[in-house]
């Protein structure tokens, strides 16, 4: 059976600095699987590869039987692939609503986009039907017309979780989403995320420095350290290697052995 993401020989380079070396990826339908490494490993280039925010040197990348290496960002994003950010990305002075209003024009490519950011355009019925549907999913319903300024951090990484659902996507791609949450904050959106991709069916690949999430979250795992792929295969069993514990935990690996 084909994956759904198919990466082959990503290669990137800054400067002459190697950030991907050949690196290849697949991740199935539905499934959730874990990109993790030390920093500058090279994740976030990987996704921005991916996305086609950045050109890759050399390799294929394939979604859903396509070939979209040469596919612009919004054609991609059109193709199925939703993505947060490690540092979020939200509009100040906006509602909640607002925001999922606002990726719901986007998927739409309706060209109305504007209109709604200079307070001309009006939401049809059915947008706003499936922003409150997402809304409700994730446990905002009850914020949908606060202002961003007043929610949690928590709150803000659904908001952005939202949006990227509004794209209907297959794969998300999550960077890092629990990045300044604490444990009760982690916990809480590991169970939204759950809950949402049972019910959506579409398949996620998490970049994350949190070991206890990404045990617990993820089926599978690949490890990148300076760019190369050191290490893939059952998370539990990943992070059992000596070899990744000494790159990405800091364990040297003869200790425990």
């Amino acid at each position: 059976m084909t994956a759904l993401l198919e990466a082959r020989g990503i290669r990137k380079s800054f400067a002459g600095v190697m950030a991907l070396h050949f690196v290849d990826i697949d991740v199935d339908a539905g499934e959730t699987v874990g990109l993790i490494g030390p920093n500058g490993a090279g994740k976030t280039t990987f996704f921005n590869c991916v996305l086609g925010i950045l050109r890759s040197d050399s390799g294929v990348v394939r979604f859903d039987g396509r070939d979209i290496s040469g596919l612009r960002v919004h054609e991609r994003a059109r193709c199925g692939i939703g993505r947060t950010f490690q540092r979020i990305e939200l509009f100040a002075e906006s509602t909640v609503r607002e925001h999922l209003l606002i990726a719901e024009r986007t998927r739409q490519g309706t060209g109305s986009l504007w209109k709604d950011l200079l307070g001309m355009g009006r939401p049809h019925r059915d947008e706003i039907a499936r922003c409150d549907e997402v809304l409700e999913l994730l446990g905002l319903g009850a914020v949908a017309e606060a202002p961003i300024e007043h929610l949690s951090l928590g709150q803000g990484r659904l908001v952005e979780v939202g949006r990227a659902l509004m794209t209907d996507p297959k794969l998300l791609l999550l960077d890092e989403p629990s990045s300044g949450l604490d444990r009760k904050e982690t916990a809480d959106l590991a169970a939204t995320l759950r809950k949402v991709q049972a019910e959506k069916g579409f398949a996620i690949l998490l970049v994350e420095h949190d070991v206890e999430f990404v045990a617990g979250f993820t089926e599978r795992s690949y490890v990148l350290d300076f760019g190369t792929m050191i290490a893939q295969g059952r998370t539990r069993e990943v992070l059992r290697d000596p070899i990744v514990r000494e790159a990405y935990l800091g364990v040297p690996a003869t200790e425990g052995t």
